[in-house]
């Protein structure tokens, strides 16, 4: 509510609470090496899904969803060559500048980059509405998100819209955390126990997850024009655990199988029907490359 009608105090609020959305302690060269590890998870997952390199940034457009109180990942696409825009309906950039540019700094130190902070950023803007963004005229080759689309109320809004402004062989890159941000009791599935009317009412005014199964997320593609062309698992819970509270879940939970239920994270990747690999999707989730993922 604050970002959007005091986005200001929303800020001093955020920096008084540490609130970034990276955990606590992830300031200054922290939140770089953060934001840094952000860069190297993209980059291993197009490799793992083989739809680009080390250069996969390099000369494309990119529209960033939820980009957060900095615009850190966007200074880290100019500098792999990209140009960068983000689209957030409320647009929560610190207004900060020392807390920012304690990100920024050892970012541009690492790179040995001459040009200042205004210099790289220069035209790096976030749109706030459709209408803005569809104005912007910019038609993207990547979008990226992370822990961005669980906390999206309207998921087929948002990849209607995104699509609108995507190339027809746009990738599209996504870490989905579908956990329950604190609501757990017991188990982790705590938080699909209640009904979803219950549910709206408890996070309509907080930023709870909108409960989004790992089938949703990839299913919604399809509706959209896109093809999965790869999903990866990065949290899961064993089978046999989510099968012994699956009864106890509100619908349309308790009606999910145990494999379902028990992914409770997703690396997805997604591409447009003119993309040279749409003909190769494939829905079937497979470990996450661990061995070249950060920790974050």
């Amino acid at each position: 509510m604050l970002a959007g009608t005091a986005p200001r105090v929303a800020s001093a609020i955020q920096r008084l609470t540490h609130d970034t959305g990276r955990g606590r302690g992830r300031d200054g060269k922290a939140a770089a090496d953060y934001f840094e590890a952000v860069l190297a998870d993209y980059l291993a997952i197009a490799h793992a899904s083989g739809v680009g390199g080390m250069a996969f940034f390099r000369g494309k457009h990119v529209l960033e969803l939820g980009p957060g109180d900095t615009r850190a990942f966007a200074l880290l696409a100019r500098l792999e060559g990209a140009t960068w825009e983000g689209f957030d309906p409320f647009d929560i950039q610190s207004q900060h500048l020392p807390y920012l540019d304690a990100i920024y700094d050892p970012i541009l130190v690492r790179r040995n980059e001459p040009r200042s902070v205004e210099e790289c950023l220069q035209g790096a803007i976030v749109h706030t509405s459709a209408t803005g963004l569809r104005r912007g005229g910019r038609r993207f080759q990547i979008i990226v998100s992370r822990a961005v689309l669980e906390h999206v109320r309207d998921l087929e809004s948002l990849f209607e819209l995104a699509s609108s402004v995507a190339t027809d062989d746009a990738v599209w890159i996504h870490k989905i955390d579908l956990r329950a941000h604190g609501i757990r009791h017991e188990h982790e599935l705590d938080f699909l126990r209640f009904r979803e009317p219950v549910w709206n009412i408890m996070s309509s005014h907080i930023d709870l997850p909108n409960r989004a199964r790992a089938a949703a997320h990839l299913d919604l593609g399809d509706r959209v024009g896109l093809r999965t062309l790869w999903a990866a698992a990065t949290h899961v819970i064993p089978r046999d655990e989510a099968d012994r509270v699956r009864n106890e879940l509100a619908s349309p939970f308790c009606a999910m199988d145990a494999d379902a239920l028990s992914v409770l994270g997703l690396w997805l990747v997604q591409v447009g029907r003119g993309h040279p690999r749409a003909s190769q999707g494939s829905k079937k989730l497979v470990a996450a490359p661990t061995e070249r993922l950060s920790r974050y």
